[in-house]
């Protein structure tokens, strides 16, 4: 082979290979930039949050998703962690002392809310169990999000993804990075 046709034949290689990452990026992730104090003390208001679109959804998980809600700048996406899914009957309960949210009659420990007010007694409701193609979902910080508390379910087909990074952008990606690991549920 001479030496032209072999540097072309490189180039070639290399420009597929930019290509190929390219695209195989973005089916695979993507990056969203957070707005509202809804899934504190996980995640904070302006972080910027890394998503792997691909795999199935289990409770616990932090995803993102279209609420098919317009707005005045265009359509509104929720970050938000799922609590129930297809099938699961999801309800707020007083036990003991505060009221829980209860999974198919089990008690969710939550230990990732660290020291967030859990739900209240206006919280309480159900028991409600999640339709097919639906999920059943509620912020962090409890006392600041719009969620399924409120009788709006998610759909999984309107999940772009499954947080699994985050980075506040204005202190420099690589010193802010953290991983956000998926709950036991």
């Amino acid at each position: 082979m001479s030496k032209p046709v072999k540097i072309i034949i490189d180039i070639l290689l290399v420009i597929v290979c930019v290509v190929g990452a390219y695209f195989f990026s973005n089916w695979m992730f993507d990056t969203i930039p957070v707005s509202g104090p809804s899934m504190e003390t996980t995640i904070h208001d302006q972080d910027n949050v890394i998503l792997f679109k691909q795999g199935k959804y289990k409770r616990g998980d932090i995803v993102v998703f279209n609420t098919h809600i317009e707005s005045s700048s265009g359509e509104v996406y929720y970050i938000k962690r799922i609590i129930g899914l297809p099938g699961d009957t999801v309800e707020i309960k007083k036990d003991g002392a505060g009221y829980f949210i209860f999974v198919n009659g089990e008690k969710q420990e939550e230990n990732y809310l660290g020291s967030m007010l859990r739900a209240r007694e206006s919280d309480a409701h159900g028991p409600i169990v999640v339709p097919e193609g639906k999920f059943y979902f509620c912020g962090d910080n409890r006392q600041n999000s719009s969620d399924s508390r409120a009788s709006f379910l998610g759909e999984m087909d309107a999940i772009l993804g499954r947080v699994i990074l985050k980075y506040d952008a204005d202190d420099g990606f690589l010193d802010e990075l953290e991983i956000v690991k998926r709950a036991n549920a």
